[in-house]
């Protein structure tokens, strides 16, 4: 509430609110709005980050705040502010579709999103076999070899082994997809690379 109120003689608390008696005569009573509409107010005025707060203070449920969130990431996005939007959706990992998220990202100029992205999905553990063949396409992209390393030798982060062996072989990192095959007891596929690669 944001109002001018001229020659205020007496507040007083009444009946769930207060009570402003002016000098004119005039009597105003405020009730606080209900969180609904505190919230709805928020959003039309793109303070999401003051929502997410509320809603927090209030507790109301993960998947609630996860879909403000989610809003928060879109309104970012639509603002043309990737990094922020991709924490936002980041947040979200485990309530929200991460196939809503991959599609905003698909494209060429915004593959380092992406990436941030498909390793947090891979860091909670929440990846699938398709997040992983496309976290290593996008290394591959990037042409990052330390990225590449850093995965394939994590002991931390999860991930379908298969996948990324078959992935590594096809991007031509025959010494990455031995090094897998090896680690993880691959015997067939450990002959099979290096056979097919001479290495």
């Amino acid at each position: 509430f944001s109002a001018p109120l001229r020659n205020v003689r007496l507040v007083l608390p009444a009946w769930g609110g207060v009570c402003v008696c002016c000098g004119d005569s005039r009597v105003f009573e405020l009730r606080e709005k209900d969180v609904q509409t505190k919230l709805d107010s928020l959003f039309k005025r793109n303070l999401y980050s003051v929502a997410i707060a509320l809603a927090h203070s209030q507790q109301f449920d993960m998947s609630y705040i996860c879909d403000i969130l989610r809003k928060y990431g879109d309104h970012l996005y639509s603002k043309g502010d990737y990094d922020g939007s991709i924490m936002q959706y980041s947040k979200t990992i485990g309530k929200l579709e991460p196939s809503y998220v991959i599609r905003k990202f698909l494209s060429a100029a915004r593959i380092h999103n992406l990436t941030a992205y498909l390793e947090a999905l891979h860091s909670r553990g929440r990846a699938q076999p398709d997040h992983t063949t496309l976290l290593l396409n996008c290394y591959t992209k990037l042409r990052d070899m330390t990225k590449i390393e850093e995965f394939i030798k994590s002991d931390s982060v999860s991930f379908e082994v298969d996948t990324a062996i078959r992935v590594c072989v096809t991007a031509g990192y025959q010494q990455h997809a031995l090094h897998l095959a090896r680690k993880h007891n691959r015997h067939l596929q450990t002959v099979s690379i290096q056979v097919e690669g001479g290495a």
